[in-house]
């Protein structure tokens, strides 16, 4: 038995309704290939001129256009000039057709939006070829498109989730003051932060940074996030905490996927507060008292990438009047446009500079302050943040 290879193709697009529009001064050459098209069942019809062809256009959609170069009124390149503005973000292939191998007209047709080629007089061989080729194109095309379409709506059905499950009311928090800010840099993101009741009137604080963007990051932080509900109650130690997580992420996640987090926990009784910090940018305390800003960061690896991490907890008393901010690194590295990273000094000094300013109203102020400083170009990263008011 003899040993062959087949090559399957989908030729679905063979048994499509395809609408042609020829566009030529010559009689003889509209019949040739009106009768050619007619024949593998396209609808093919005519139009003597730019004018007419563009005329046509406005009254029906056509799937692929071949026009002469050298026609009265208006000729093949001045009707492509015009005719990307009827047809707008479609994709109508066109074929040029000219009486000579001119290589200036090919060059000036393609950049002006021609597809392909056809030298006059016409081969029926290769009209037939040519045309079957653009249309395998745009059925691709098509069908792409459609997907996208498809794609774009589940986004932003995505979207609308992620937006529900990240907290933007704080109101059941009596105290500290919690308000926050969170914008992805695409439809969805890896960005999260979320606040827990605790017993004995104690509030856990997270935020955190799964790796990457898009959906890949936005299904592990689904996933980071239920595992932290259902342990943040559990726990009074955040140390604790992040150790349990960790050991719950591992190997949930691609081998290049980690997560960086910092958790804080409130304690009513004794007004102090925990924290630990798993490789997270560190967060920012502005001590009323002092007035000054302190960077609290404790040891401590990635959760998820290691079944065996172990986290440092440190402590610190709280004072009326202070204030913490809990950030991803969108915020500090974002970059202007002397590529200067707006950096945790600059995040410090706005927490100075505007400690009079509570609750939306700072988060506001400094998202307006973190766009202003880069330009849109610029912005690579998510940007989410706690402001937290004692």
């Amino acid at each position: 038995m003899h040993g062959y290879c087949v090559i399957s193709m989908n030729l679905d697009y063979l048994n499509l309704d395809w609408n042609i529009l020829i566009i030529d001064d010559s009689k003889l050459n509209r019949a040739i290939i009106k009768k050619t098209l007619s024949e593998l069942n396209m609808k093919v019809d005519e139009a003597v001129d730019g004018i007419e062809g563009l005329n046509a256009l406005q009254k029906k959609k056509y799937d692929l256009i071949l026009v002469d170069i050298i026609m009265p009124k208006l000729d093949g390149f001045g009707f492509l000039s015009k005719f990307r503005d009827l047809i707008g973000n479609n994709f109508v292939p066109v074929i040029l057709m000219t009486g000579s191998d001119d290589l200036n007209s090919k060059i000036k047709g393609l950049r002006i939006g021609a597809d392909d080629f056809l030298i006059k007089p016409l081969n029926e061989k290769e009209l037939v070829a040519r045309v079957l080729s653009l249309l395998r194109l745009k059925s691709v095309h098509n069908e792409l498109y459609e997907k996208n379409l498809q794609l774009k709506k589940e986004l932003e059905i995505a979207k609308r989730i992620q937006q529900f499950i990240i907290p933007k009311d704080f109101s059941q928090i009596l105290y500290p003051c919690v308000s926050g800010h969170y914008h992805p840099i695409e439809d969805i993101g890896g960005d999260f932060f979320d606040c827990y009741p605790l017993p004995d009137g104690n509030y856990g604080f997270l935020i955190a940074d799964v790796t990457g963007h898009g959906i890949p990051a936005a299904l592990v932080m689904s996933m980071a996030k239920m595992i932290f509900s259902i342990y943040a109650t559990r726990y009074n130690s955040t140390r604790e905490l992040f150790m349990s997580v960790n050991e719950q992420m591992n190997g949930l996640m691609l081998d290049t996927q980690y997560i960086t987090a910092f958790f804080v926990i409130y304690d009513n009784k004794t007004k102090t507060i925990k924290y630990t910090n798993a490789g997270h940018t560190r967060a920012l305390y502005y001590r009323s008292a002092s007035k000054k800003v302190l960077a609290l960061d404790t040891s401590g690896f990635f959760i998820g990438l290691s079944q065996e991490s172990n986290y440092e907890e440190k402590s610190l008393p709280i004072e009326p009047g202070d204030r913490l901010v809990l950030y991803t690194d969108g915020i500090t590295e974002i970059k202007n446009s002397q590529g200067e990273e707006f950096g945790e000094n600059k995040l410090a000094k706005f927490m100075v500079h505007n400690l009079n300013i509570m609750g939306d109203n700072f988060c506001n102020l400094l998202f307006e302050e973190i766009i202003s400083y880069a330009p849109h170009e610029n912005r690579v990263d998510d940007i989410a943040f706690l402001n937290i008011e004692f």
